[in-house]
């Protein structure tokens, strides 16, 4: 078991750090506490490999031409990191959605400081779509880190992405929005606190859609204050994931993490092959 389960009721910004540093004080605590600190480390050595922006093609899934058919994912993954990372931030996703058969994996960089939630999510969804054209794919997947995911919300629920999106993978995401806010820049950093227009608008827009999301969050973030924030209401598409015992950044590279994620993924499409092939009998 973790430490803490993270529950729906909101606790507050002083029981949540009171919480934290009870946490911290213990074994599985210390331990957490240096696995996010090598997560830092890891994901700023390779902050570098996503600074430029990578060609919309297919990516080599590592099996070449004696890949199965059966085993090739045609939907598009389309990434959205976290505030002030990059596309480097799904290394370790990107190699493991490829190795499962993923054809399309594409990651937007963009900079949280001169746009606004909305504005990020209006460029997210013209990336999306050159995806979708240069692909042939009517259906993508999204998976959004942090701020991320509520870029991929926003996208998804308010800006007609729903048409478009098979299902909405948000890690470590302030959906209620965090008091971590108050300490960023910009006003994307403004839109994540608690209160928010855009954090109002996400709670009652997630009603309207069909789209599936499933979330990941962790029991040891400190950066989603208070803890209940990270976790989506109980509905019947939303898929709720405890990643114990780990940090914010080190969820990316959390090998329970990356298999929940493909796992999912796959299930969605095999799903979806048999629906074309009961069609097509």
């Amino acid at each position: 078991m973790g430490l803490v389960r993270v529950t729906a009721g909101r606790t507050g910004v002083l029981p949540h750090l009171a919480r934290l540093g009870r946490e911290i004080a213990t074994p599985r605590g210390m331990r957490g506490l240096v696995v996010e600190g090598r997560g830092i480390a890891t994901h700023i050595l390779r902050y570098p490999l996503g600074l430029t922006p990578a060609r919309i093609r297919p990516t080599d899934n590592g099996h070449g031409d004696q890949e199965p058919v059966d085993r090739i994912h045609a939907t598009p993954v389309v990434l959205v990191h976290g505030y002030f990372h990059n596309r480097s931030g799904f290394v370790v996703l990107s190699r493991e959605l490829r190795r499962r058969g993923f054809r399309w994996i594409h990651g937007m960089n963009y900079n949280p400081i001169g746009s606004s939630i909305p504005e990020l999510a209006e460029r997210f969804g013209r990336y999306v779509d050159d995806i979708r054209r240069v692909a042939g794919a009517q259906r993508v997947h999204l998976v959004g880190h942090s701020l991320g995911g509520v870029i991929a919300r926003w996208y998804t629920e308010e800006l007609g992405g729903h048409r478009y999106v098979d299902t909405c993978v948000t890690i470590g995401t302030p959906h209620h929005g965090t008091y971590a806010a108050y300490l960023g820049f910009g006003q994307a950093a403004k839109d994540m606190r608690p209160g928010s227009d855009v954090v109002t608008t996400l709670e009652a827009g997630l009603r309207k859609r069909k789209t599936t999301y499933v979330n990941l969050y962790s029991d040891l973030d400190f950066l989603i204050v208070p803890p209940s924030s990270a976790v989506l209401p109980d509905r019947p598409n939303v898929h709720n994931h405890l990643i114990e015992d780990i940090g914010h950044t080190s969820l990316l590279l959390s090998d329970e993490l990356v298999d929940q994620v493909c796992g999912h993924l796959e299930k969605v499409e095999r799903k979806a092959r048999m629906n074309r092939l009961s069609a097509s009998a």
